[in-house]
């Protein structure tokens, strides 16, 4: 375990309560035990109390002393920001499918259109990553404005790769393996765009899908 010091419980789905609540929604719809579905509710509260309208974004709240400063960030990665709540909130709706979670996915997706882009070609905290939770999107809630928001984007993100090459998610982009931040994540999610209704999100752990 990585620990991330802060001094508030913090947001999102890799470290922070999205992905807390969507595991603990999970739980509650397995084990029937009600407390696992306030928790989660709970947990969906804390981070809804610290949305910005401004950033249209929700905080990272690492900032303080990770990156040893006071200043408020927002990150838009899957592993922080408003993509990876996006994605949770999505997984969460097969539980909890109300007024204010979908226009929280909505939210979430338009910011993460909007600045999620042109970072690095990683699934932890680049393009691909973002580009999943679209995809996601785009399967779960039927869009068509989502599909061809999908295709222009993997359009633009193969150009990139074919011109520059791998950029992945560690310091300078350098090539590296493994998944989140190297090669591996970055060949895996071009296997997903060539076939989303084969190939399962990693990032939202979804099981792989059953021959028919």
């Amino acid at each position: 375990m990585t620990p991330m010091a802060s001094q508030r419980p913090l947001t999102g789905y890799s470290h922070g309560a999205a992905g807390i609540a969507l595991s603990l929604l999970e739980l509650a719809a397995l084990s029937g035990e009600e407390r696992f579905k306030h928790t989660a509710l709970a947990a969906m509260d804390y981070e809804r109390s610290l949305f910005s309208p401004e950033h249209q974004n929700w905080p990272d709240l690492r900032a303080d002393k990770v990156r040893g400063s006071s200043e408020i960030t927002y990150m838009v990665a899957w592993c922080h920001g408003a993509p990876g709540i996006a994605l949770a909130r999505l997984g969460s709706l097969a539980y909890l499918d109300d007024t204010t979670t979908r226009e929280e996915i909505a939210l979430a997706l338009q910011t993460t259109r909007a600045r999620g882009f042109g970072l690095n070609h990683s699934l932890c905290h680049g393009d691909l990553g973002n580009l999943d939770v679209l995809l996601t999107a785009s399967q779960m809630l039927d869009d068509a404005a989502h599909r061809a928001e999908v295709a222009r984007l993997t359009a633009m993100l193969l150009e990139s790769i074919e011109r520059q090459g791998w950029c992945t998610g560690v310091p300078l982009g350098v090539e590296t393996p493994g998944l989140m931040t190297g090669i591996a994540g970055i060949g895996y999610e071009l296997l997903r765009l060539a076939k989303p209704d084969q190939v399962p999100s990693v990032l939202l752990l979804a099981p792989p899908h059953l021959a028919h």
